[in-house]
């Protein structure tokens, strides 16, 4: 997915939907991972002044996602950089239905579900 190609914010809001609350902190820490692996080195250097500021550019972008209101923009921006369905199967290899014993049997493969939707809609 570019950046030019849109992001489909009901699959966003579907997706965060999905999230335990207990979860985010997990969440934005594989997420904040993948999206500095998958970093431009000049994106780099212009988020921390250096080719190798690997780890510094995690705190600062796990600092700034983890504001309470930037949850839906840590998943729109993941779905932008990495993929809708590059994200939605980080979040389900997560396995995201430990953090919520609330969960249902059938919610628990929605990340799935909703990965497979994605893929037939591309």
């Amino acid at each position: 997915m570019t950046q030019t190609q849109l992001v489909d914010l009901d699959l966003v809001d579907q997706t965060t939907a999905l999230i335990p609350t207990q979860a985010w902190s997990h969440v934005r820490q594989l997420i904040v991972t993948a999206l500095v692996d998958n970093m431009s080195g000049s994106v780099l250097e212009r988020l921390t002044g250096s080719y190798d500021g690997f780890e510094q550019a995690e705190q600062r972008l796990f600092d700034y996602y983890q504001l309470p209101d930037k949850q839906d923009e840590l998943i729109i921006d993941a779905f932008k950089i990495m993929g809708a369905v590059n994200t939605l199967e980080l979040l389900d290899s997560a396995q995201l239905q430990q953090f919520n014993t609330n969960v249902s049997t059938s919610n628990s493969s929605s990340m799935s579900t909703m990965q497979g939707e994605q893929t037939q809609d591309n």
